[in-house]
């Protein structure tokens, strides 16, 4: 991530509604992406967080590119700025739940996104991905796409 982008939305401290960032949002962050770093300015960075299977998702890329260490310090910063939030047993109980409404209507999605959905449904959150098409099939989650 670009330093100057992380001090940008470091003034902003409002209370707002939690806003957890996927995989993919939180990529298109760290390469600079200036639609969500101004939606980020916009919340606070108080309220943008990821759960901890997208923290697992980015440390695999760190470790998988061709620049590892400074991709780690890129991410170690990251997650010393915004929140990382874990699973419950409530996230349990909407995983399961929502996975078989997902599966007896034939709309399966993978279980790495399937808990990240549900980790931002049991926080009551909002959902911030470049995958409206694959997510929005879930009712009653709050969903956005800061690229658009």
């Amino acid at each position: 991530m670009h330093n100057h982008t992380l001090k940008m939305v470091l003034h902003k401290r409002d209370k707002a509604m939690m806003h957890i960032l996927d995989t993919d949002a939180c990529i298109f962050w760290l390469k600079g992406d200036r639609n969500i770093a101004s939606k980020i300015e916009k919340h606070g960075v108080k309220n943008i967080f990821v759960t901890i299977i997208t923290a697992c998702e980015l440390y695999f890329g760190a470790h998988n590119s061709q620049k590892t260490n400074s991709n780690l310090q890129v991410l170690d910063d990251l997650f010393n700025v915004i929140g990382i939030i874990q699973t419950t047993p409530e996230v349990a109980r909407i995983f399961g739940k929502v996975k078989m409404h997902l599966r007896t209507h034939g709309k399966i999605i993978n279980d790495a996104d399937l808990l990240i959905v549900s980790i931002t449904m049991a926080n009551n959150g909002k959902l911030v991905t470049n995958n409206t098409p694959h997510i929005e099939r879930i009712s009653n989650l709050r969903l956005e796409n800061w690229l658009l």
